[in-house]
């Protein structure tokens, strides 16, 4: 996770963003392992709660329009969450992987080839280079 941790933001306002931020995990993890929706519904609320207390918190947005996007199917959210975490984050590469893969599938394939492109550029050697190469070369061969 990262966080551009802006000094005007109180340390305690921080600490208790990424408790819920850690609750919103748990509920994550219980969410995929029971299958019970219910999980990702309160995962959502406990990263919007962390979102509120710390408005800056890339980590949380990444994590909710990860949830938002798949377990719950809200696709345009997840990925606006997403654009908020590479807003506030530029340089993680996780953010522009996910995006661009949701692009891929139900987006515009020329901003996923470039989502695509970008993590691999911040990336260096990651178990998902390949898996981006070769959703890049499927994108620029259908395009």
């Amino acid at each position: 996770m990262h966080d551009n941790a802006e000094p005007k933001v109180a340390a305690w306002r921080r600490w208790l963003a990424h408790l819920w931020y850690m609750w919103g995990g748990s509920l994550t993890y219980w969410g995929l392992r029971t299958a019970d929706v219910s999980f990702f519904h309160a995962a959502d609320g406990a990263y919007s709660r962390a979102i509120a207390i710390w408005s800056d918190f890339s980590g949380a947005y990444f994590q909710r329009g990860i949830i938002r996007e798949r377990e719950l199917g809200q696709r345009i959210a997840g990925i606006r969450d997403l654009s908020r975490a590479i807003e506030l984050s530029p340089e993680w590469p996780e953010p522009y992987l996910r995006r661009g893969l949701i692009l891929r599938f139900h987006g515009n394939p020329h901003e996923a080839i470039a989502d695509l492109e970008r993590y691999l550029e911040l990336s260096g050697d990651s178990s998902w280079r390949d898996e981006a190469e070769r959703q890049i070369a499927a994108l620029r061969a259908e395009c």
